[in-house]
């Protein structure tokens, strides 16, 4: 079971000394809360009351005593009595401050595990392909990256306290006890109560078993509800508009109430497991009792006993709680890894080419692609010279976009290849080819921070001046000098305080910004009105020049600039050409075209 935990603890190199120092204060808290407490009992207590029954406590008594003496010179009975309760204070503050900085080191060392994992987790997801967050729920995937890591370091941190603190107070106790028992002559009192111990791991594990599988359930449902949270955070216009708010509630209750079940059930199961072990160690203790007074045990004696008694479960109950807690991570490991593991099929080759600024020409040859089982793209042949100007038009789901993503290798065709000036761009790396091609998608994503942030994403190192030069190339300077602070204006959670035109009038910013040479435009002015249409459009048109472009459309509007147009059809191109020419010739784009001039009359 720990085998699982064992490649998370690389993260505890970089914490190594607080760490080391955490495992030192719990063997110094295990010795002092093991042996420490039952020894002074044994010891203290006696020479306080100036106990002399028993053989073996008078003897202890007697050395400690001359021990003293021997260090100090002559005692009084009064010194002799305050330096022996001083045992007690000094004993509890060797525990509690061994306890507290094994606390407070381990759970700082914990942290730094949660942080490494958080980040090992945000790492692959920057790294996996776009095919992997259309399986899954961005939600979920936000409570694989903040909750589960959570419950992991829980484990790691509480675990590693608690591996070095109880084992030893357990062995430590032990080791007191058998010291007592052969003192007194009672060392089967001392060992039939630890018979018990079986009883005790029996139900341990029973409980783990039952946690284990609760706590996986719990995770999964929190990692739904996270989903439909975000799904309803981020729609609240859909939601208004649609009286869906009772509906919303309604939902969100019963998720609430499924984990509140399950939650329950876990609590259930993990604390059934102390309360089983103090039952099982009560009737140990009775026992030793009845046989410790039948074989004439004094009753100081016996307080030690018993003491050594108590401190010997103590650390097994703890550490059943700890099967327990681990039995709760294995669920956190199996979503985190879900994630970890997954593998990144549009994987950089070692060695890969440098992209030299494109040329030539951009050719598919053979290129077949499916999202599943049926093919988005069949067999497609083209080459598209630098510089040219394509459109992509046809019904939706004819394979438009998933032809231009197939460009800056956001997927991979299944069936042949594309290649840029004759090499295969499966050889360059995804970060070198993508940094020469640009993309405006219908609905960009503004980041949280200003309109002056938004734009420089497009050129990191780009200077003010030059945001402000592209920003008027997109026609957007004037509407940013109008906003209350300018281009230090913040624009909202996705760009919610601002309109549509200008969203996409800074994201055309952006790619004039990147000034890369391929550039491709996804239904950048389907979702604007009339005037922010006609802004956007002047900004296209100064866009493209020089570039080599795929405008992918559905309004006709938007491909008067293109050079080219590409029909498809069902993942197939059934028309190559101009406009003028398709429109002459080919049956579907007449067909398209002649709808939308019904739907919008010129």
């Amino acid at each position: 079971m720990i085998k699982q935990y064992l490649p998370y603890y690389r993260h505890l190199k970089a914490v190594k000394l607080p760490f080391g120092l955490g495992v030192l204060a719990g063997v110094v808290y295990a010795a002092a809360s093991g042996a420490g407490l039952p020894l002074m009992t044994h010891v203290v207590f006696p020479l306080l009351f100036n106990s002399s029954s028993g053989t073996g406590a008078v003897e202890v008594t007697n050395s400690y005593e001359l021990w003293l003496r021997n260090q100090l010179g002559v005692l009084s009975k009064d010194r002799l009595l305050l330096i022996t309760c001083m045992w007690i204070p000094v004993i509890f503050l060797i525990r509690g401050l061994a306890g507290y900085a094994n606390s407070y080191l381990i759970s700082y060392s914990g942290s730094r595990v949660l942080e490494g994992i958080r980040t090992d987790l945000f790492v692959k997801l920057q790294s996996l392909p776009l095919s992997f967050f259309k399986r899954n729920k961005s939600g979920d995937l936000l409570a694989r990256l903040m909750s589960d890591p959570e419950v992991l370091r829980q484990v790691i941190a509480q675990a590693s306290s608690d591996l070095i603190k109880q084992p030893g107070t357990l062995i430590a106790a032990l080791v007191a006890l058998f010291i007592l028992a052969r003192q007194n002559s009672s060392f089967y009192v001392a060992i039939i109560p630890l018979l018990t111990i079986p009883i005790c791991v029996l139900a341990i594990r029973h409980a783990g078993k039952k946690l284990a599988a609760r706590a996986k359930q719990l995770q999964r449902r929190g990692g739904d509800l996270s989903a439909a949270l975000a799904e309803s955070l981020q729609s609240p216009l859909e939601i208004r508009a649609y009286n869906l708010q009772e509906r919303q509630v309604g939902m969100f209750k019963q998720k609430i109430r499924q984990m509140l079940r399950l939650s329950m059930k876990v609590v259930k199961y993990r604390q059934a497991i102390s309360p089983s072990i103090e039952v099982v160690a009560a009737f140990g203790f009775a026992t030793a009792l009845f046989l410790g007074v039948r074989a004439g045990m004094s009753q100081n004696d016996f307080l030690a006993l018993g003491t050594a008694l108590f401190m010997a479960y103590e650390p097994i109950k703890k550490l059943g709680m700890i099967h327990s807690l681990f039995r709760q991570g294995e669920s956190a490991i199996e979503r985190i890894e879900y994630i970890l593991k997954e593998p990144d099929n549009l994987a950089d080759v070692k060695s890969p080419h440098k992209v030299v600024s494109p040329r030539e020409a951009l050719r598919f040859e053979n290129v077949s692609f499916a999202y599943g089982e049926e093919p988005v793209l069949r067999d497609l042949n083209l080459e598209i010279p630098m510089g040219q100007v394509v459109a992509l038009v046809g019904p939706s789901g004819a394979g438009k976009s998933t032809f231009a993503m197939l460009i800056p290798r956001f997927y991979d065709p299944q069936v042949g290849k594309i290649t840029l000036d004759g090499q295969d761009i499966r050889q360059f790396s995804k970060k070198d080819l993508r940094s020469y091609i640009a993309v405006v998608p219908q609905m960009p994503a503004l980041f949280t921070g200003s309109i002056l942030e938004n734009i420089r994403i497009g050129r990191l190192d780009a200077t003010d001046e030059e945001v402000y030069e592209a920003a008027r190339k997109a026609h957007a300077h004037e509407f940013i000098v109008n906003q209350p602070e300018g281009y230090q204006t913040e624009v909202g959670e996705r760009g919610d305080l601002l309109s549509g035109g200008q969203r996409q009038r800074i994201a055309i910013a952006r790619a004039f910004l990147r000034n890369a040479p391929i550039l491709i435009l996804d239904e950048a002015t389907s979702a604007l009105d009339s005037e922010s249409e006609a802004m956007v459009q002047q900004a296209l048109a100064e866009l493209v020049k020089g570039r080599t472009t795929f405008i992918i459309a559905h309004r006709f509007s938007t491909i008067t600039i293109a050079d080219r147009v590409l029909v498809f059809q069902k993942g197939r191109i059934v028309g190559d050409g101009n406009h003028e020419f398709l429109r002459e010739t080919d049956p579907t784009y007449q067909s398209m075209l002649g709808n939308q001039m019904v739907v919008n009359p010129v």
